[in-house]
């Protein structure tokens, strides 16, 4: 199951276990906090796009009681690794890891196909020559995908009343705010997340909802640590620590 420099991280919740590289791209504490956001029901179909390692699925599987749940990710060896951590989990056949472009989600899938949409994108412009990016740039800067082209895709792929979560840096969140409504996704909720109370938000998690009108509820922020040091008690229930 394991291929030379891979290793075995437990996620912390349902003895889920993830497989990671460790010279390459990890998932980061952001993907754990949109799991915990999600709200997917029995009758739906969630797709994660840009899964990576699967996090996100896998965690939704045991978080949400979504029917089927499926993650798109354009880097191959990613996908292997996400694929190999479904079978780990015993997650078959509820969700699939499917390798491919985001730009070409609603060809692969249909349009208006998923009930929920979930994203952990890439969140910083990228300057310079593509072939040259590695996996660790390519997750984290726009290098294969914009915002704009990721919620275009999203979209389309989105049932109508359909939602979207997404995490992503508050530096940006004019831009992503703003792409989500180009793409027919009307944001609606807003949560800022605070590394500690005296810090400025340096993460924000948006639900929007397809063909919804206008209006945003502003939620109380998440602070994540203590000011004298570990995780606050919100914090401490979403990342599974009040349970160590």
């Amino acid at each position: 199951m394991l291929k030379k420099s891979e290793r075995l991280d437990y996620l912390e919740c349902k003895d889920l276990q993830i497989i990671q590289d460790k010279s390459g791209y990890t998932f980061t504490t952001d993907a754990v906090l949109l799991a915990n956001f999600v709200r997917a029901y029995a009758k739906e179909r969630l797709l994660d796009l840009g899964t990576g390692s699967g996090v996100v699925p896998i965690l939704c599987s045991v978080k949400t009681t979504a029917k089927e749940l499926v993650g798109l990710e354009i880097q191959e060896r990613l996908a292997d690794m996400a694929k190999r951590s479904v079978e780990l989990n015993n997650l078959c056949p509820r969700v699939k890891i499917v390798k491919g472009d985001i730009k070409d989600a609603p060809a692969i899938f249909g349009h208006e196909s998923f009930d929920v949409i979930t994203t952990n994108p890439p969140y910083m412009p990228f300057e310079g020559n593509a072939e040259d990016a590695d996996e660790h740039t390519i997750c984290r800067r726009e290098v294969l995908i914009t915002i704009e082209q990721l919620m275009e895709s999203a979209g389309k792929v989105l049932k109508y009343g359909g939602r979207l979560y997404c995490v992503y840096k508050a530096e940006r969140l004019t831009d992503l705010l703003c792409a989500m409504r180009a793409g027919g996704i009307e944001p609606k909720a807003l949560t800022l997340v605070m590394p500690k109370a005296s810090k400025q938000p340096d993460t924000v998690i948006v639900e929007g909802k397809k063909g919804a009108k206008s209006g945003i509820l502003i939620r109380k922020p998440l602070v994540v640590n203590k000011e004298e040091g570990g995780y606050t008690e919100e914090a401490a229930r979403i990342y599974n620590k009040d349970k160590l």
